[in-house]
């Protein structure tokens, strides 16, 4: 849930007219030089590598036609509010923790907050869109799938969507100056406090629960069918090795040295496809694994700390400490790290993407860049492999 200013500072405090500071009346643990030079260091890294791996990934997509696939489109999306969210996040959050009062202005008070929680929406829901993208095309291949316009029109209607549930962020910002504290400050205005938290419970299911559990259920499903169809062929491997270790005994006996040689040729054969099925079994599940534990993991903490502060703020004083900017920050690092594991999930761990990927770069033909267009675009029809199989589900 995006930053949206300081606590609401108690004008009791002051009998002088001269102000002072909220930082210096009121110090927590983000203002120690040691904890601003980390989170300023942490920010910088996530900030450049998000930008770095999404920018790449908008790029590369909107210059190559052939890249600009159905499940590619939802990728797009998810880049390009993870662009966003570096933007406007990363730069403004951190800043207005450690400073606690507004710099920017009135106009950006009411517009950063909602354009935050517009690219954390589509971030969200896209990743739980492409979850439901591949559970169709591993788990149903015989339904009739989306195409690009289809895709497209699914994107559009997501930032709708995440545009109407995060105006109220921007309605219900007010910039406010208190006497005895330097500065203005840009705080939530709710009418009542059943509105504020219900709408932070709305919060919470759509942009946490339901896309989580939306991708574990679907992504379970694929693990599922993809370690069945796994085991059925590693059974047939296995029933090959006993029917050529049962006809090797009888070669032993009555064929000739060359037939024996040539029977462990095959078996040896039978015994290196059998280790790939297990490491691409192996690679499949740590992916989808992956996907589903760094969602839950990143996000859990930021939407926690949300509710916590909504319900019972006490809960972070401590002995005339307040803890809850550093419990803030520390739970908003750690949901901006999916910016930069998004990338690398999602993208350049698709075998599909990553082939074409290092195609652009290394420069071929025209004529090979052509071929692969080919391939890409007869994925939409249905999988007759392992392999086609396993790059539906990455």
């Amino acid at each position: 849930m995006p930053s949206n200013g300081s606590t609401v500072p108690d004008p009791g405090d002051f009998a002088q007219v001269a102000c002072v500071n909220y930082v210096d009346h009121d110090p927590d643990p983000t203002n120690s030089l040691p904890v601003m030079i980390f989170f300023a260091i942490l920010y910088f890294n996530l900030f450049v590598l998000g930008i770095v791996g999404n920018v790449l990934i908008v790029i590369l997509t909107l210059r190559h036609r052939h890249l600009q696939t159905v499940q590619n489109i939802f990728i797009l999306n998810l880049a390009i509010s993870d662009v966003i969210m570096c933007l406007l996040s990363l730069p403004f959050t951190p800043v207005t923790n450690i400073y606690k009062t507004w710099l920017f202005g009135q106009i950006i008070c009411h517009l950063l907050p909602f354009a935050q929680a517009v690219s954390m929406f589509v971030s969200t829901i896209s990743l739980s869109s492409i979850a439901i993208d591949r559970y169709i095309l591993v788990v149903r291949p015989h339904c009739h799938p989306l195409d690009v316009r289809g895709a497209s029109i699914v994107a559009m209607v997501l930032w709708v969507f995440s545009v109407i549930v995060s105006l109220p962020y921007g309605y219900y910002m007010k910039l406010e100056s208190y006497p005895g504290y330097c500065g203005e400050y840009c705080t939530e205005h709710w009418p009542n406090q059943v509105v504020r938290r219900g709408y932070a419970l709305v919060v919470l299911f759509a942009q946490f629960l339901i896309p989580f559990a939306s991708m574990a259920v679907c992504y379970w499903v694929i693990f599922s069918r993809l370690r069945k169809r796994a085991n059925v062929k590693l059974k047939k491997l296995t029933e090959r090795v006993h029917l050529l270790e049962a006809s090797t005994a009888v070669i032993e006996t009555t064929a000739s040295a060359t037939g024996f040689r040539r029977q462990k040729a095959h078996s040896l054969v039978e015994d290196k496809q059998r280790t790939m099925v297990l490491a691409q079994q192996r690679r499949t599940t740590t992916i989808l694994a992956s996907m589903v534990l760094i969602f839950g993991l990143a996000w859990l903490p930021q939407n926690l700390v949300t509710l916590l502060i909504e319900y019972d703020e006490s809960i972070f004083h401590s002995s005339n400490t307040n803890y809850m900017y550093i419990a803030s920050m520390v739970a908003h690092s750690i949901a901006m790290i999916t910016n930069v594991s998004n990338p690398v999930l999602y993208a350049w761990l698709n075998p599909s993407f990553k082939e074409i990927f290092m195609e652009t770069f290394r420069k071929r033909s025209a004529k090979s860049s052509m071929h692969r267009t080919s391939t890409v675009i007869k994925t939409k029809n249905v999988p007759t492999s392992d392999k086609q199989y396993e790059e539906r589900a990455l």
